[in-house]
């Protein structure tokens, strides 16, 4: 065991070799045979996984006792910074849950891309993803934390973007960059105030700078040298790489364009990668959150207003990723307004379960894409379940565990509305029971457009291999089932000394009844009994509301009109501060010797009357120069 652990760092550095190795050989031997990139990624998630199952049992064997090994890296001055890895239960359920997530849409893709002629490349960049994200759940500290933070953006950018030549990808690509850049920016500018804080106790007392199993000291010594508001600037600056990567309001508005990726991706991102690195850096950070009383109030207010508008916006999409990228926005929110509130584990638990869950419908959903030559659109399919009831019935399974009836997602659900409930918030409590609702119409208005009634599509439909059925029925198992089997030992296992009990026996009676009630309802207006939702609507007093959904509250019109014109503007100044100020004043400083050099070469005509008349003026110089001085001496 102990052996395993001190090469636990093996988990992340192979899929970094195996990146190399594709993107070296692809115009060698690989490109002889597909399959060797698959297998060789797929083997080294395969080891990986294999380590987390010993991690997670020494966590489990361990509890409060975490293993860790640090080495330095690099000084700069009297800072000494380190790069090593942690396990603790935090590390060890993400590490699990990233690799076997991984694992199967690894597999899955193979048959997903085997026809793409970037098929090397696009396991290339899975090893990548893998590599970083790895590396950011075993960091031991932040400064690795950060590093490995930034190359998760990277491998997202590089991933949206896959099809580039597509120039909806390469713009999907761009505003994903670019909306993460403002919360890696704020998060840079977090841990250097947190440092600025706390530098006497990481220089005299820690041994890890920045060291996450030294953050409560380090932040109780930051909380006493500067003013609450201070702190809460550092903490909250700190928070913004969260709220981008996790796709918060109001920086969500990258992560529906990001649907431009390969499905596989997109399942990727919003189960074990990309959006779960925003969740477990908060969790990371929660001893700097949780003295800050009115940042864990802004967490959990910019949680409930993203599950909100999110699960509102997922009502009136009819491009079937683009209703479950929603639907993940509007589930991470449910995350941090559980963290906000102070309900830990419940947010991590929850985290955990919509992994699996997500995972397992955007398979389907890309299951149903590959067999309508890449159809998308919800209104155009329909009546699936008997074409494809493999696809059918797991989807149906995600479904029901997203909505809270009976499977896993009830578990986890539970623990959040308890949790809610249990802070005296009334208000985020019922926003939350609402958002619960709209959740099981949203989800279940997928199914029923895409499985039941009459297929209204016009190609034809191929069937599934079993290379992507396969994975699916294993997502299928822990989103049915890992809930029920969790719920009684995951609030002690990962908690940060808050346990989220239910005092109020009605609460999951209540919360069934109202997911019970919106799949009934979703029926009667999906289910080929009714017209659309959306077309009755613009009939209905509800029109105005429907045009708020489909515009995103227009949120996404206010950046791309004011921001966007006032950023061109701002832009278009400084390029002409820099380019006739700045630029003209390198070419002065650049043209004087070269003017001086001309004006010297006057005189240089090989007369010797020219040249003595020149010496005799620059000596009258020097000497009038050194009179001057000897005057101001004297």
């Amino acid at each position: 065991m102990e052996l395993i652990l001190q090469n636990i760092w093996v988990v992340a550095i192979l899929p970094l070799f195996s990146f190399l190795f594709i993107i070296i050989g692809q115009k060698g031997f690989v490109h002889l045979e597909k399959k060797i990139s698959m297998y060789l990624t797929v083997g080294v998630t395969f080891l990986g996984w294999i380590f987390s199952v010993f991690a997670l049992i020494y966590a489990i064997q361990n509890q409060g006792n975490p293993f860790q090994e640090n080495f330095v890296w690099m000084y700069s001055g009297s800072l000494t910074f380190s790069m090593g890895y942690l396990i603790d239960e935090l590390s060890s359920v993400m590490l699990f849950m990233v690799t076997s997530i991984s694992l199967l849409i690894q597999i899955y893709s193979h048959s997903y891309m085997k026809e793409d002629p970037s098929y090397h490349r696009f396991f290339a960049y899975l090893s990548f993803f893998n590599f970083a994200m790895i590396g950011l759940v075993l960091s031991s500290n932040l400064f690795q934390t950060y590093i490995f933070w930034e190359l998760v953006g990277l491998a997202s950018y590089l991933l949206i973007g896959f099809w580039y030549k597509k120039n909806s990808a390469s713009k999907a690509a761009q505003k994903a960059f670019l909306v993460n850049r403002i919360g890696d920016f704020g998060l840079l500018l977090g841990i250097m105030g947190f440092l600025f804080l706390s530098y006497n106790f990481w220089f005299y007392e820690a041994d890890v700078l920045l060291g996450f199993s030294s953050l409560k000291q380090a932040t109780e010594v930051a909380l006493v040298s500067t003013s609450s508001k201070g702190f809460f600037v550092v903490a909250f600056l700190m928070f913004l790489g969260p709220v981008a990567k996790s796709a918060q309001f109001p920086l969500h508005v990258w992560l529906p364009d990001a649907m431009e990726a390969p499905t596989p991706v997109s399942a990727l991102i919003h189960a074990a990668t990309m959006v779960a690195a925003g969740v477990f850096l908060t969790a990371r950070l929660y001893p700097i959150f949780i003295l800050s009383p009115v940042l864990m109030q802004l967490i959990a207010y910019v949680g409930a207003i993203t599950a909100l508008l999110a699960a509102c916006m997922a009502l009136v999409q009819y491009d079937i990723k683009k209703a479950l990228a929603y639907s993940t926005c509007s589930q991470l929110g449910y995350m941090f307004l559980a963290l906000g509130v102070g309900a830990y584990s419940a947010g991590m638990f929850h985290l955990l379960i919509h992994a699996y869950v997500k995972a397992l419908l955007f398979l389907c959903a890309g299951a149903v894409i590959h067999s309508l030559s890449s159809q998308q659109d919800m209104r155009y399919m329909g009546g699936l379940r008997k074409q494809m009831p493999v696809v059918a019935y797991t989807y149906l399974i995600g479904c029901l565990s997203l909505s809270g009836i009976f499977l896993s997602g009830f578990s986890s659900k539970e623990q959040i509305l308890s949790g809610i409930l249990a802070s005296g918030n009334m208000f985020l409590f019922y926003i939350a029971l609402f958002t619960a609702g709209l959740s099981a119409f949203y989800i279940f208005r997928t199914y029923f457009m895409v499985f039941e009634g009459k297929y209204k599509g016009e190609s034809q439909v191929e069937p599934v291999s079993k290379v992507m059925s396969v994975p699916l029925i294993v997502l299928a198992v822990p989103s049915a089932v890992l809930g029920v089997l969790l719920s009684w030992c995951f609030d002690d296992f990962v908690s940060f000394g808050f346990h989220t009990e239910n005092h109020f026996v009605f609460l999951p009676l209540i919360s069934i009844v109202i997911a019970l009630f919106s799949v009934w309802l979703a029926s009667i207006f999906y289910w080929d009994k009714k017209k659309l939702i959306d077309t009755e609507l613009v009939k209905l007093p509800l029109k105005s509301l429907h045009r708020l959904f489909v515009e995103k509250f227009f949120i996404d019109w206010f950046y791309d009109k004011i921001l966007n014109k006032i950023y061109a503007k701002a832009a278009y100044v400084l390029s002409k501060f820099d380019r006739f100020v700045v630029d003209a004043s390198i070419d002065i400083t650049f043209q004087s010797p070269v003017a001086a050099g001309k004006l010297l070469n006057i005189v240089q005509h090989k007369k010797i009357g020219a040249y003595i008349l020149v010496s005799v003026f620059l000596l009258v110089l020097l000497c009038g120069f050194i009179m001057s001085i000897l005057n101001l001496i004297v």
